[in-house]
């Protein structure tokens, strides 16, 4: 079947109506499910300190092992990591006590124990490649 320019025509904006029906009624499906979705979950932002508390379960057992640092207990569950920390020397292990139990940077360690942050710097490479040799 053969048609004309203005049976064409006519054929095009039928299919673009239809085309537009069909993009109008899936953006209302979309804006309906996003609906629903919003009435059944929670973004864990708008959770309050005590609901995001109930979400988990941390369990603490006796086993940890004590450090002091800078007149703060900070506990070490593991305890292939205690004993690797006992092994090093008192400043090393509070330079990585602090860098990573207490997360201050090196220039704030630095600052509290009267050191160049350079220095600070050399003392967690030194700990860091003694920890892995005592830890392989």
């Amino acid at each position: 079947m053969k048609l004309n320019r203005e049976e064409k025509e006519i054929v095009r904006r039928k299919f673009c109506t239809y085309c537009i029906k069909i993009l109008q009624g899936e953006a209302l499906n979309y804006l309906d499910e996003l609906k629903q979705k919003r009435k059944r979950e929670v973004n864990f932002s708008e959770l309050l300190l005590k609901d995001k508390e109930d979400l988990y379960h941390y369990d603490h057992y006796d086993l940890a092992e004590n450090f002091a640092v800078m007149g703060r207990q900070v506990p070490v569950y593991d305890e292939w990591i205690s004993e690797a920390l006992k092994k090093l020397p008192a400043k090393k292990r509070e330079i990585i006590l602090m860098l990573y139990f207490l997360d201050m940077t090196e220039q704030e360690i630095a600052d509290c124990m009267k050191l160049v942050q350079s220095t600070v710097h050399y003392h967690k490479d030194d700990s860091l490649r003694r920890l892995k040799k005592m830890m392989e």
